[in-house]
C-alpha cells in the first residue's frame, strides 16, 4: 500500500511547471539577445533614413545642375528648380521636410541635407573641373562628438576622409 500526502512533491514524473532557476535562464538568454538586437535595429533605422535623405537630396542636387546646364548659373532658391515638394513649405533657399532640413548654398555651390534626428549632414557639391577630371563629391559631416552619427559617415564612405572631419561618400 503507498500513500501519498501531496500532490505537488518532487517527483520527477509529476512535475508540470518550470522551476525559477529554469525561467531565470531563459529571461537572461531574451536579455542578452535583445542588447545585441536592438543596437543593431537602432543602426539599420539610422542608415536608412540616412539614405532617405540622401535620396532626396541628390534628386534636388541633380534638378540644380540641370537648371545650372540651362542658365549659366546654379539657382539661388528651390522655387527655381523643376522639381515639386509636396506637402513642405519652401522658404527660399530652406525647407524643412520629414527628418530633413534641406539648404540650397548658392555662394558655395552646395546642396546641404541636415538631419533634424540624426547628428550629421550630407553636403553634395557642384561640379568642379580640373586638369584631373571633374570632381563632385558628396559629403557625410558627423556633428562634433556624435560617435553614432561618426560611426554612421565612416561606414557610408568606407572610412575615405575628406577635409574638415568630413567624410567622402563613394
Amino acid at each position: 500500500m503507498k500513500f501519498v500526502f501531496c500532490s505537488f512533491c518532487t517527483n520527477a514524473t509529476n512535475r508540470k511547471g518550470f522551476t525559477l532557476l529554469e525561467l531565470l535562464v531563459v529571461v537572461m538568454i531574451i536579455g542578452l539577445l535583445t542588447s545585441i538586437a536592438v543596437p543593431q535595429y537602432n543602426r539599420s533605422v539610422r542608415r536608412a533614413e540616412m539614405m532617405e535623405g540622401l535620396s532626396h537630396g541628390k534628386t534636388i542636387y541633380d534638378a540644380a545642375l540641370r537648371y545650372k546646364s540651362v542658365n549659366g548659373e546654379g539657382p539661388t532658391n528651390f522655387n527655381q528648380l523643376d522639381i515639386g515638394f509636396a506637402g513642405a513649405t519652401i522658404n527660399g533657399s530652406s525647407f524643412v521636410d520629414g527628418n530633413f532640413t534641406y539648404i540650397l548654398y548658392p555662394a558655395q555651390k552646395k546642396v546641404t541635407v541636415q538631419s533634424n534626428v540624426g547628428g550629421y549632414r550630407l553636403d553634395m557639391l557642384f561640379p568642379t573641373v580640373s586638369s584631373t577630371g571633374v570632381s563632385a563629391p558628396i559629403l557625410c559631416c558627423p556633428n562634433r562628438g556624435d560617435k553614432n552619427a561618426e560611426w554612421l559617415c565612416k561606414t557610408s564612405s568606407g572610412g575615405a576622409t575628406a577635409s574638415g572631419g568630413c567624410y567622402e561618400i563613394k
